[in-house]
């Protein structure tokens, strides 16, 4: 492999295993919220009902988000593997 190619892999390599980071504290951090959210559900009233509304709605904003960062990494990982073909190829 030319060095050139090397430290670029090095480079999405890196960021793959940031991504996977992320992913991992994103998962824990809403199981954790999660567990909070369920001690909510004793609490009555007006207010109560406000935010259990927008807990839900950060939840949903945060699995999409996790999508999204799970395709990024996805569409990284193909490239990775794109540019290791080419490599060996030439």
């Amino acid at each position: 492999m030319s060095q050139e190619i090397l430290l670029e892999l090095d480079d999405l390599l890196q960021a793959e295993r940031e991504l996977t980071g992320l992913l991992a504290a994103l998962r824990s951090d809403e199981q954790e919220a999660r567990v909070m959210y369920a001690r909510l559900q004793d609490w009555k009233g007006q207010s109560a009902n406000v935010l259990r509304d927008q807990i839900e709605v950060f939840f949903m904003e945060m699995s999409r988000r996790i999508r999204e960062i799970e395709e990024q990494k996805s569409a990284l990982v193909q490239y990775v593997q794109y540019m290791k073909q080419v490599d060996g190829a030439s």
